[in-house]
């Protein structure tokens, strides 16, 4: 009942309460690459991983606030895969220490705010990129937030920045990482979100007339300003359809070799469509802008072009945008 109060009053007040914290800072261009929770660009012992970090309330603005999303600075641009990821975030009070034993440092109120399997996400170097939370936590302002990761078949380019804060971490190379670990002060810089607009992107496209077509967002997703939904790579001067939708869990990603168009999926419904026609390079943008009661708002979209010739069925599918509307 605490909770679902807090979290009415948090949602009636979002231009006044949206924020991001950066643990330990917010500079995404320094710190050693490592490669622990998120993996690495090849075969390694660090693709099974698991790790907890914490926030202080203080560096969290000791208020209540509603986390919507969860931010990492990587240290090279590229696709991070993971056969699986799971990232749950609890409170633990400011006097517990963490202890070597993961669930010792969890209660049985911890919210799993992203699970995931065949995951991939597209990152850009030296800046935040939000990982694409599916779930909110309602943070109290008073105790401390404790943040868990854990990753199976990881591969990333070039691991992520890290600071000095304290992290617990156990990594294997085949199966699930230990339940146990060892404890340090090098852990992954991370960007908490609070009601403030993002966008990521994800999944994977399927090979067309003109390669492998890429769709890429632009924009805050903040309430008031344009997000650009863009598609590169389609096929040349073909008709296109922008697909718009709120889900992406289960059943999703849906592989289409049903429809006789292998390799290709769909992330979302079409709950929102619109027709265009790509250039003759096989590009197109599609602008659209957050209206100002659109707060705390999360969608998704992909494209799918004519492609004669491409599959049995004539058609090709991109990857996948996330948006979160905010402040």
């Amino acid at each position: 009942m605490r909770y679902t109060t807090a979290l009415a009053l948090l949602l009636c007040a979002t231009s006044a309460l949206a924020q991001n914290y950066y643990i330990p800072d917010n500079v995404a261009s320094s710190g050693t690459a490592n490669v622990i929770p998120f993996g690495t660009s090849g075969p390694s012992n660090f693709s099974n991983c698991r790790m907890q970090v914490r926030a202080t309330a203080a560096e969290l603005g000791n208020a209540a606030n509603l986390i919507t999303g969860l931010g990492f600075a990587p240290a090279q641009s590229g696709v991070a895969h993971y056969d699986s990821l799971t990232i749950v975030m609890d409170h633990i009070p400011a006097s517990q220490a963490l202890t070597s034993t993961f669930a010792n440092n969890l209660t049985a109120a911890a919210t799993t705010v992203l699970s995931v399997t065949d995951y991939t996400w597209h990152v850009t170097a030296n800046s935040w990129n939000e990982i694409g939370l599916m779930s909110n936590f309602v943070f109290n302002g008073v105790d401390d937030l404790i943040i868990e990761i854990v990753t199976t078949g990881a591969t990333a380019p070039g691991g992520m920045r890290r600071g000095t804060n304290q992290r617990l971490f156990s990594t294997s190379p085949s199966g699930p990482a230990p339940l146990t670990g060892s404890l340090s002060n090098s852990a992954t810089k991370f960007e908490v979100s609070m009601l403030t607009g993002r966008t990521s992107t994800h999944g994977v496209s399927c090979p067309g007339a003109n390669g492998a077509a890429s769709h890429s967002l632009t924009g805050t997703a903040q309430i008031g300003t344009s997000v650009g939904f863009g598609l590169a790579n389609g096929p040349s001067s073909a008709a296109a359809v922008l697909i718009a939708g709120y889900a992406n869990s289960t059943p999703y990603p849906i592989e289409l070799s049903v429809l006789n168009m292998p390799g290709c999926y769909a992330y979302t419904d079409a709950l929102f469509t619109a027709g265009l026609t790509l250039d003759a390079a096989g590009s197109t943008n599609f602008a659209f802008v957050i209206p100002q009661a659109a707060v705390g708002v999360l969608f998704y979209s992909q494209y799918a072009c004519l492609d004669p010739g491409a599959n049995a069925f004539g058609l090709t599918t991109s990857n996948y945008g996330r948006v979160f509307t905010g402040n």
